[in-house]
């Protein structure tokens, strides 16, 4: 959170991808950084137990708007 809230501020666009279990965690923290409005991609929780076929489509699904937050 605090690399991704670092370049924002800076005007660079980031994509801080995070899992479900750790949404508050991550919203909580971007507040307590003066960011309260700063966003996360959220895949699915966990990931820990996922094969690399899991985790690469996981991926899969949050790629584009990974891509949409780093082009905007």
């Amino acid at each position: 959170m605090h690399d991704g809230v670092f370049f924002e501020d800076h005007g660079i666009p980031t994509a801080t991808v995070i899992s479900s279990e750790f949404v508050r965690a991550a919203s909580a923290q971007a507040t307590a950084l003066g960011s309260g409005e700063y966003r996360t991609v959220v895949v699915a929780h966990p990931i820990q137990p996922l094969t690399r076929e899991e985790v690469r489509a996981l991926a899969d699904k949050a790629f584009d708007e990974i891509l949409a937050r780093l082009t905007r």
